[in-house]
């Protein structure tokens, strides 16, 4: 369970640059994250901190996070190196071997256009179209507003 999260969060930051203060916190958190679980561990697998086995090994726990504090700044200066000397191994490679700018083949073939064959049209539509569409009986006198007299 620890390793898995320690991987995903290891994973989640290796995709570009951090620099010194950014790799120092990443392993401060861990560490902080790693002390918390053993620590849940020993407790939920022994009962109320009731430990069974060797003795604990006696040291104060300034020391202890002194320790702690210094062996983590010293794997971040550690890690800051290498990440430096990886970039730069990396922009060397970049640099004798460029990227190709060749498109890459076409896999797929183009989509086709679907153009509707024509249909022989009978001789009925031929004459309906020539017919005029709005067709009735012409407007009354009465619904015009002409002022138009009629007498009966």
């Amino acid at each position: 369970m620890i390793t898995v999260l320690l991987t995903g969060a290891g994973v989640a930051l290796a995709d570009r640059k951090r620099g010194s203060w950014g790799i120092l916190g990443a392993l401060s958190v861990s560490q902080l994250a790693l002390h918390f679980f053993l620590e849940l561990t020993a407790v939920s697998a022994h009962g109320s901190g009731h430990l069974h086995g060797p003795p604990p090994i006696p040291l104060s726990p300034a020391l202890m996070t002194l320790g702690h504090v210094i062996v983590t700044m010293l794997t971040a200066l550690v890690m800051a190196h290498a990440e430096r000397v990886l970039f730069v191994v990396t922009r060397l490679l970049q640099a004798i071997f460029p990227r190709k700018t060749t498109p890459l083949p076409v896999v797929t073939p183009p989509p086709a256009v679907c153009v509707p064959a024509p249909v022989p049209r009978t001789l009925a539509q031929l004459i309906y179209q020539r017919i005029h569409g709005r067709r009735g009986p012409p407007k009354s006198p009465f619904e015009s507003n002409d002022p138009m007299y009629i007498g009966i």
